[in-house]
């Protein structure tokens, strides 16, 4: 995409312009006029390079008798959808010509190698001929090119060193550039890199030299600052006297070595602006909301692809990838990975979508991947049967502003038991040894109840070293799972704990207050409050779903809100400001959860087999006075149509497809007693349950 985000035109005739590249997410364009008199405009606009599909033309659908709800499935819906990305849509990120690649204004991009990012000691040679006022590349860079960026300012006769990956933060070190350093003439760049040190030859002749009390890795890339633009070609990188990589920067091969190709998969990424990656505990949101709203399933099996090729000896996966690479073939020789909670969402994933399509070949496919994950997470696990993080460099997670976490840590032990309880149904379909896994979830359950509960918080605490606050997304999860079901015997009190600790009039926070004394930043996470709202709706409590969706979802879905973007937001604040200011990402996938669940709870559908070969209906009315929608399944759309008359008497209409059979259960709870009714033919098998065949139509009224 265009990192720098600007593009400017001198319009002087009639004429269509059109950027190169993408700018994910655009919500605005300037125009001015800088002369006097004037100038009529037509067709000024934007072009959509995702589906513009009308939201009311999606396969799934949902309406209810609250607005706010509906605006609510609708963001959803409308977030998922833009950040689809279909096959070969990206344009290339460079500009290959005989002379070399041709970069223009656009941040560095790394080298993307099995072995780059972890480089500590390099040489690095490149020839560069600046085309319009400088250059840039970065050195020990990480894989989303932030790393020490070296800006070559030929205007001003400066280079200067930056951390991240513009020259926009504070220089590091500077100096002067010596008289021979002009534009538009070539420039043999030598740059001998260490953890602690870079020196800068330009042409023989060092010019720059800089020591930092910090120790990196990484890789290195090439760039442009915003107006700048310059021909790079010959680049060549050796450790100790070993060439280990070298390119003319003049063909194709270029851009797979720095993943700035297009997109050889339809994918997922995490937000249509930033960062545009595929991102393993977004998908495992974006999976329910697809399905109900896009049924984007090429999107999802897409992403899967990706992801799931990223799969590490141990049994852990990559937590990212960038989209513009293919599967990986081999595995990458490595013993350590980062969010190691994401391994986990990945193989969420594959759970969901088995679930949703039934499909045989999928599930062959992936389940001895999951298996292996699941057997090296066992393999962790300490004498008293807690999963055990022994690295640090794994501990982070999706708020990657907060401290990393190692040891006995409750999120990952109930990631670790949600995820494990999803794949358990489906084991022996997959040829799992379902037996011996229903065990290893049953001694982790136990654990987790007996050493990580706390009578004091009345929930379970954040970790072996913070026992005195908890996760918000650890909680929810320890209901997901059943683990706090077994503890208590009921979900009430974690959830009374979480509605008493966590909520604030702007939303729910992340983790509870005592947190920001060890350094947790007070947010508010649509992503972890969308595993809270599930496990609301898992414990059938209406009250607490209904102040989520309200407080969390309410404000970013309403259009005269000063941030709305009809999308789902990354992270706010406890006023509801967009939580990281303007890098904020204000279409962000992993918010989108409550689609999701005002369709499998509110219209009820949910799949008993998969493939919704088998299904039921359980509505949850929310107090609502009716809800009406369509849910895609492989086969067809499950029609649910449910309300209440002026005098609280119900009416329900359910259509499914052919070839499938059910369960419809009356919403619950019901506004009047059910005494009398008229089912057109259906009889009920259980209090309020009825067995329905698919293409036969069942109809339901309450009576007097």
């Amino acid at each position: 995409m265009d990192t720098y985000r600007i593009n400017r035109y001198d319009i002087t005739d009639q004429t269509t312009y059109i950027n190169r590249l993408i700018q994910g997410g655009l919500r605005y364009q300037k125009l001015n006029l800088s002369c006097a008199g004037e100038i009529e405009l037509s067709c000024v606009g934007f072009q959509p390079t995702v589906s513009a599909t009308p939201i009311s033309d999606l396969p799934g659908s949902f309406k209810c008798s609250d607005p706010v709800l509906n605006r609510i499935w609708q963001v959803g819906a409308r977030t998922t959808q833009l950040n689809e990305i279909p096959t070969n849509s990206l344009p290339d990120f460079w500009v290959l010509t005989d002379e070399g690649a041709f970069i223009d204004s656009l941040v560095p991009q790394p080298l993307a190698t099995d072995w780059s990012t972890q480089l500590t000691a390099y040489d690095l040679e490149f020839s560069v001929k600046s085309i319009s006022n400088g250059f840039g590349f970065t050195v020990l860079s990480d894989t989303l090119s932030n790393g020490i960026y070296i800006f070559v300012n030929i205007t001003n006769s400066s280079i200067s060193a930056h951390a991240g990956s513009t020259e926009r933060p504070v220089p590091l070190a500077s100096a002067t550039l010596p008289s021979f350093v002009t534009m538009n003439k070539w420039h043999a760049i030598h740059s001998v890199v260490n953890m602690t040190q870079i020196s800068v030859k330009i042409d023989d002749t060092v010019v720059f030299h800089f020591t930092q009390t910090s120790a990196f890795c990484g890789s290195f890339g090439l760039g442009a600052s915003f107006g700048h633009s310059a021909i790079f070609s010959n680049i060549s990188l050796s450790v100790s006297g070993q060439l280990m990589y070298f390119s003319p920067l003049r063909n194709s091969s270029a851009l797979n070595d720095f993943l700035l190709g297009t997109n050889p998969l339809s994918v997922s990424v995490d937000g249509s602006r930033r960062d545009r990656i595929a991102y393993a505990g977004d998908l495992d949101m974006t999976t329910g909301t697809a399905f109900t709203s896009t049924y984007g399933q090429e999107y999802l099996n897409g992403s899967i692809e990706l992801l799931g090729s990223f799969q590490l000896p141990p049994g852990f996966f990559v937590p990212n990838a960038k989209i513009q690479q293919s599967p990986r073939t081999s595995e990458i020789n490595g013993n350590i990975t980062g969010l190691i909670g994401y391994s986990f969402s990945i193989v969420s994933s594959m759970a969901r979508f088995y679930e949703q399509t039934g499909d045989v070949a999928f599930m062959n496919r992936w389940a001895p991947k999951a298996a292996r994950m699941f057997d090296w997470a066992h393999s962790q696990t300490l004498a008293n049967g807690l999963f055990n993080v022994s690295n640090s460099a794994m501990g982070g997670d999706w708020n990657y502003y907060d401290p990393s976490m190692s040891g006995v840590v409750a999120k990952f032990n109930l990631v670790y038991a949600y995820t494990l309880k999803q794949w358990i149904p489906f084991m022996d379909a997959a040829g799992l040894n379902r037996s011996r896994y229903a065990s290893h979830l049953h001694i982790l359950q136990t654990a987790i109840n007996k050493h990580l509960w706390s009578d004091t918080l009345q929930a379970y605490y954040l970790s072996d070293t913070h026992k005195d606050f908890f996760s918000q997304e650890a909680n929810a999860l320890a209901i997901l799972s059943d683990t706090a079901m077994i503890k208590n015997g009921t979900f009430k009190p974690v959830l009374e704990t979480m509605a008493r600790e966590l909520y604030l009039p702007a939303g729910t926070l992340a983790f509870s207050n005592k947190s920001s004394a060890s350094g947790w930043a007070q947010k508010v996470s649509p992503y972890a409050s969308g595993y809270h709202l599930k496990a609301a709706f898992h414990a059938n409590d209406s009250t607490n779903a209904r102040h989520l969706l309200h407080s969390v979802w309410g404000p970013m879905s309403d259009p005269t809100h000063s941030n709305y973007t009809g999308c789902t937001w990354e992270v706010m604040n406890t006023d509801g400001t967009p939580g990281l200011g303007s890098s904020t990402s204000m279409c962000h996938a992993w918010g989108s959860g409550p689609t999701a669940d005002l369709s499998r709870y509110v219209l009820g559908v949910q799949p008993v087999r998969p493939g919704f070969e088998e299904w039921q209906v359980v509505p949850q009315t929310l107090n609502l006075d009716w809800a009406q929608g369509k849910y895609p399944i492989p086969n067809g759309k499950i029609h649910v149509n449910w309300s209440f008359d002026p005098v609280d008497l119900l009416h329900m209409t359910v259509i499914a497809p052919e070839g499938t059979n059910g369960t419809v259960y009356l919403p619950a709870p019901l506004k009047r007693k059910l005494t009398k009714y008229d089912a057109s033919g259906f009889t009920s098998t259980n209090e309020g349950s009825f067995t329905v065949q698919g293409r036969k139509n069942f109809t339901f009224h309450q009576t007097s």
